[in-house]
């Protein structure tokens, strides 16, 4: 194997320069970089990460924990990770749970043997016993909350205001006309859940209208859950005439349970939901909902935590981006008289 000492024989320069060179962390020549750089391709020399990361007790190497790949909010999220991270010198080590606790503590385990640098969390657990189990042991790795609060944890945190959001999308629909609005949600544990439902309410509070457990439902935040717990609001006698999704994916499923149950969207079922996915502009007609900055909030996280790593910050902060109404399709103006006439009560 190709050693450090054999490519400063070759350019003919000591190892110390040859380590200047590849780590960029001192003065050197141009002809005398060429000479490390040509030297380096002629013996095919490759840096061991391992040995670096031993000297400098750095690995270059972040750990990325997220709920649901499927969910393609989450997709999109880890793709803007990995593109900020890798502009930064970092690699990104991706662990997907499966909302499994259990799962997220082997992960854990597992990435603080590889000496990560840092972790980014992205639970949707209120009260993820894992995060707290990891500060008690290692209070000196950098840490932060993406997208989510977890109760009695002080830890920098990049959020969406999801109840602002949740606040918006309702009051799009009263101010629509319609009042029996339902929401169907993700897991009741889940900060999103929580804290849109609250903007749910407070909207309808704000109108004179009381929020009743009739027309909620959560479940997770999937396609199929949307489509069943769709149907079960769709088949009561006074069912809602609009229908707030938790995420994109809910409303995806909502379409499906009308489409079975015969109910036009948006005549007879206005539909609006959260995060404005790729989904939101493949069905038909295209989703009206609320867009999360997705992108710059995975950018800001590894801003963030890069900070933390490189320049040893220590302060917590809390940075919340705004979301977004983006109107399209499939919402309306009510029109309580014909839908009378075809579903009476």
């Amino acid at each position: 194997m190709t050693t450090i000492k054999d490519v400063a024989k070759a350019a003919n320069v000591s190892i110390s320069t040859v380590s200047r060179v590849l780590n960029n962390s001192g003065y050197c020549s141009v002809s005398t970089r060429e000479k490390v750089y040509k030297a380096v391709e002629e013996l095919k020399f490759q840096k061991s990460m391992v040995a670096t990361a031993m000297i400098k007790k750095k690995t270059s190497t972040l750990g990325l924990i997220i709920p649901d790949i499927k969910n393609i909010f989450y997709g999109e999220l880890t793709r803007a990770i990995e593109d900020q991270a890798h502009q930064h010198g970092f690699n990104v080590i991706l662990c997907n749970t499966d909302n499994d606790l259990d799962k997220e503590a082997e992960y854990l385990s597992f990435l603080l043997r590889k000496g990560i640098d840092g972790i980014i969390f992205s639970t949707p657990e209120m009260n993820d016993r894992n995060i707290r189990e990891v500060m008690k042991n290692r209070p000196d790795l950098p840490m932060i909350l993406l997208g989510s609060q977890v109760e009695n944890v002080k830890l920098d945190e990049v959020l969406v205001d999801n109840f602002e959001g949740g606040y918006q999308a309702t009051q799009h629909l009263l101010e629509y006309g319609h009042e029996r609005i339902g929401y169907i949600g993700g897991q009741e544990d889940s900060y999103a859940t929580v804290e849109r439902y609250k903007g749910y309410s407070k909207a309808l509070e704000d109108h004179g209208l009381q929020p009743t457990d009739h027309y909620v439902r959560l479940d997770e935040f999937k396609i199929h859950s949307g489509y069943q717990q769709g149907k079960e609001l769709l088949a009561l006698p006074d069912r809602p005439t609009a229908i707030f999704a938790g995420n994109d994916a809910i409303a995806v499923g909502i379409y499906k349970a009308a489409r079975e149950l015969n109910i036009s969207i948006p005549e007879e079922l206005s539909v609006i939901g959260f995060d404005d996915s790729q989904f939101a502009e493949i069905v038909a007609p295209e989703l009206t909902t609320i867009r999360t900055p997705t992108a710059d909030m995975g950018e800001k996280t590894v801003e963030l935590i890069v900070q933390i790593i490189k320049e040893d910050k220590n302060f917590k902060e809390t940075i919340t981006f705004q979301p977004t109404l983006i109107e399209r399709g499939s919402t309306t103006v009510v029109d309580e008289n014909d839908l009378v006439q075809k579903y009476p009560s």
